[in-house]
């Protein structure tokens, strides 16, 4: 809840000072003291529409000025501001600190807090990958999520670092709501299309895309497709693959969908080696949530913003900034 705080200007100014000081106990009488407009005119003896109107130009004439408490730094008017340029129906943005990792861990609380409260019974919940995602998991607290279930929207990703995997996160999170999950046993990327058209003709994997496209919940991180992207360290993308995916102009992914600056997705040739939810899977879900920190993700945030596959973004103000002043 906000906490209004009031405050009230006396003018010494003799000629001016008694109608002044008798809106200044109105305000005060209203504000400070909780009474009512009926018990205010009473105490003064006004009529109640009087004292309504003076309650309706305490601002404008300076005798109360409103401060929102916990919004010392604008981090309410980004996520207005998101919202308006972007058409996203939700943002929410954490503070930024110097060390990225105490950014990282203040977004993945955000994102904690709010998968606590729009997680309820019943839901299905798809989850991708990657340290931002583990790190959110890791911030939940139990919480039994009645009939819930929890699934992999991506295959299988061999990693050195334990608990980034997409199956490591399904599981973690499932823990955490005290529900069932479901798995996708196949690889995230093959090397060839023909190889993935028949390993979609497979029952448990044609099962997995049904149960991907019944999730009315999405939890995603937002990668950049750069040298430094998690798939080109591990080797599942060539130094020729990056400097392709940049010069077809993707600069992002989510769920490792590859987005193009613009917003698009079409035509890259990875789509079709790819064992995820796609963009219409995703665009299907009730609710995409993408979250992201570091303003290196700037870009990349813009992009998936533009491909309108979101409905909340939980992101901190640096790279909100930062967003924003993308072009």
């Amino acid at each position: 809840m906000c906490i209004i705080t009031i405050v009230y200007i006396y003018y010494i100014c003799k000629g001016f000072a008694m109608d002044r000081n008798l809106k200044t106990k109105i305000a005060f009488f209203y504000h400070t003291c909780g009474m009512t407009q009926e018990e205010i005119a009473a105490r003064l003896s006004l009529t109640r529409q009087k004292v309504n109107a003076v309650i309706g130009m305490l601002k404008e004439e300076g005798i109360v000025s409103i401060t929102i408490c916990g919004n010392d730094d604008g981090c309410v008017e980004l996520e207005c501001a998101l919202e308006q340029k972007f058409g996203l129906p939700r943002a929410l943005v954490a503070p930024s600190y110097d060390d990225p990792a105490v950014t990282l861990l203040k977004v993945a609380n955000t994102a904690a807090q709010y998968l606590e409260q729009v997680i309820g019974s019943g839901d299905r919940v798809g989850v991708s990958w990657g340290r931002t995602l583990r790190t959110v998991v890791r911030e939940m607290r139990f919480r039994k999520k009645k009939n819930c279930l929890v699934v992999q929207l991506m295959g299988a990703q061999s990693m050195e670092g334990h608990g980034t995997k997409s199956d490591d996160i399904v599981r973690s999170l499932a823990e955490k709501l005290d529900c069932p999950n479901y798995l996708l046993y196949a690889p995230v990327l093959v090397s060839r299309r023909e190889t993935r058209a028949l390993l979609a003709e497979e029952k448990p994997i044609r099962h997995a895309f049904a149960m991907m496209r019944e999730c009315n919940i999405g939890v995603f991180g937002i990668g950049a497709v750069c040298e430094d992207a998690p798939m080109h360290r591990l080797g599942y993308l060539s130094d020729g693959d990056i400097a392709q995916l940049r010069r077809d102009g993707f600069v992002a992914d989510i769920g490792l969908n590859p987005v193009r600056a613009d917003g698009s997705m079409d035509g890259c040739f990875l789509s079709e080696r790819l064992i995820n939810a796609d963009a219409e899977t995703i665009r299907g879900m009730e609710n995409a949530i993408g979250i992201a920190s570091g303003i290196e993700k700037a870009e990349a945030v813009a992009a998936v913003l533009r491909s309108g596959l979101l409905n909340t973004l939980i992101i901190d103000r640096a790279l909100a900034e930062a967003v924003l002043a993308n072009q």
